[in-house]
């Protein structure tokens, strides 16, 4: 197939050519420190001001990965700015926790942990553990991990609650997407390829088993949990409007996608035949074949209907897209891959901003903007679309192409032998096969395990080859 889409250099040109800049320029408060949480379409700072530690984490993210795509110094330092903002002032140094919202100057302001910012203060987290290696910030991902693992977790019913008050009492004791499936996909998936830690693959496959079990709708296939919801004991509050009860196409692509690529880890076929049988469905359904946009929400039962309501909202496109080219990687059918080449279509002709730069966060089915065209708001920053470049990259290099995908690295050791896992990919097979190291060859390093070891020292500068 010949596409500018299956180009993996096309996506890192677009990621530090026509992304990245914009969010360099503007995101960050260079007054308060951390990132400005609304930006107007033309890139201008909005009120309100307050700021949520998750957003600034997922900032932390997007700029990370501009580090691994380019190598860059200032893309490290925008991100290691970001990760000092929070460890000053986001984490919680008397009961634990990342606050849920802070003052510009990042006093606290909303001092309770909801499971789904408490998450995605940790995915930034990861990242920029994963590019740079600073040990300063993977204490406080464990930290959190560990609050939810003990305080978050329900011992009367199974399963995590979505939220706690500030001194760690249950708040909200739901249990949804983002404490269980979600939970392994945004974080647990990442922080295992940075670490090998056994407990986290198999807090992975706990939770995994636990949607598989009790947020499985059982009659038509959908992973529950985001927009319907489940309380402690497992009951099920439909999501109903206008009397349909409809299903969240990005929660079904999370969940597929969680799904292959913890089988991937651990080689369990049964989380490979769970991912295939919701994908397929969710293929069926949720992706619009004559337009090319994937749906926000469709009907529970047949026939699916598409929502009158729905949008195309970005970061379900961009998952949409990671889907298909795992699809491709582990079945060699061109149907994944030409379902990935019109989701493309639809992203780069109507979700790119071509007036003023970046994208839109969601567009209609046919196209047009939605009202709301800020270019930051909470829930919306430079992570998804760096994200989507990324893994673009490294996906269509190894798996479509065959050739050598490139990252860069800017890692500190603090110990004489120190080992650090540098693989984004969750398939084995893909092998490590060069490192240099300040611009040098380096041979201390295991193809297999994707791993190199550097003496004590700050800030090498690590060149990887991946095939």
């Amino acid at each position: 197939m010949d596409s500018a889409f299956l180009n993996p250099e096309f996506w890192r040109h677009l990621a530090l050519n026509e992304l990245i800049p914009y969010w360099y320029k503007n995101a960050p408060d260079k007054e308060y420190g951390g990132f400005y949480t609304n930006l107007s379409r033309i890139w201008e700072p909005l009120e309100p001001w307050s700021k949520y530690p998750a957003m600034i984490s997922r900032h932390v993210f997007g700029f990370s990965v501009a580090y691994l795509l380019s190598g860059e110094d200032k893309y490290i330092d925008i991100a290691r700015e970001g990760v000092d903002f929070l460890l000053e002032h986001a984490w919680d140094n008397l009961y634990g926790g990342w606050f849920d919202l802070l003052q510009r100057d990042g006093k606290p302001l909303e001092t309770t942990k909801s499971i789904p910012l408490q998450l995605y203060t940790n995915v930034g987290l990861t990242m920029y553990y994963f590019t740079t290696g600073d040990s300063r910030v993977l204490p406080y991902i464990c930290k959190s991990i560990g609050i939810q693992k003990t305080f978050g977790h329900d011992e009367e019913f199974g399963g995590y609650y979505q939220a706690l008050n500030r001194d760690l009492s249950v708040l909200d004791s739901s249990k949804n997407k983002h404490a269980h499936y979600g939970y392994v996909g945004s974080l647990l998936l990442n922080l295992w390829l940075a670490t090998r830690k056994d407990k986290i693959l198999d807090w992975e496959c706990e939770l995994t088993d636990i949607t598989l079990e009790r947020m499985k709708d059982k009659e038509n296939g959908w992973i529950n949990g985001y927009m319907n919801s489940l309380d402690h004991r497992w009951e099920f509050s439909p999501y109903i409007l206008d009397n349909n009860e409809y299903i969240h196409i990005g929660a079904q692509l999370t969940a597929a996608l969680s799904f292959i690529r913890l089988y991937q880890q651990t080689g369990k076929k049964t989380y490979f035949e769970e991912a295939l049988k919701l994908a397929e469905k969710t293929n069926k359904t949720g992706w619009d074949a004559t337009g090319g946009g994937w749906i926000e929400m469709v009907e529970k039962k047949p026939p699916h209907r598409h929502a009158p309501f729905t949008l195309v909202q970005n970061w379900i496109q961009n998952y949409g897209c990671f889907l298909q080219l795992h699809l491709y990687h582990l079945t060699n059918n061109t149907e994944y891959l030409d379902r990935f080449i019109k989701s493309e279509e639809f992203w780069h002709r109507y979700i790119r901003d071509t007036e003023y730069g970046g994208i839109f966060a969601a567009v209609s089915p046919g196209g047009e903007p939605d009202s709301d065209d800020r270019k930051a708001r909470p829930w919306r920053t430079s992570y998804h679309e760096m994200e989507h470049s990324l893994l673009n990259y490294l996906y269509l290099s190894a798996y479509l192409h065959k050739q050598p995908a490139v990252l860069y690295f800017k890692l500190d050791s603090d110990e004489p032998s120190k080992k650090f896992y540098i693989s984004l990919f969750d398939d084995p097979s893909v092998r490590l096969t060069e490192v240099k190291v300040n611009g040098r060859p380096w041979q201390d390093f295991d193809p297999e395990e994707r791993s190199l070891t550097l003496p004590e020292g700050k800030g090498y500068r690590v060149e990887a080859k991946f095939l």
